[in-house]
C-alpha cells in the first residue's frame, strides 16, 4: 500500500472505532476509486454497508471483490466473498 493509501486506511479504521460508519465507508470508497483496492477492502466495505442496512450496496461490493479475487486467483477470498454474498441473496 502506498503512503497516501495507508493514511486513508488508518483514517477509515479510526472512523470505524468512533462508530462513524458513513465516514469510514466514504474513505474506503475513496481508496477503491483510486485503484488501490485490495480484497480485504471489499470485504470490510461490504460488512459496513450491511451494518447500516445498505444491502444492495453490500451485494455490489461483494461481487466486485469476487471479480478481483478471481483476477488474482485467490480462491479462499473468492469463496469467502461468495459466502457473504449468498447470505445476502437469501433474504
Amino acid at each position: 500500500m502506498e503512503t497516501h493509501t495507508s493514511l486513508l486506511y488508518s483514517k477509515a479504521k479510526y472512523y470505524e472505532r468512533e462508530n462513524k460508519y458513513e465516514e469510514a465507508i466514504s474513505t474506503y470508497e475513496s481508496i477503491i476509486e483510486n485503484d488501490d483496492a485490495t480484497i480485504g477492502l471489499f470485504i470490510r466495505l461490504g460488512e459496513l454497508y450491511e451494518s447500516i442496512s445498505l444491502i444492495d450496496k453490500a451485494i455490489v461490493t461483494y461481487k466486485k471483490g469476487i471479480t478481483l479475487a478471481q483476477k488474482v486467483s485467490n480462491k479462499k477470498a473468492e469463496r469467502f466473498l461468495s459466502y457473504m454474498l449468498l447470505g445476502l441473496l437469501e433474504y
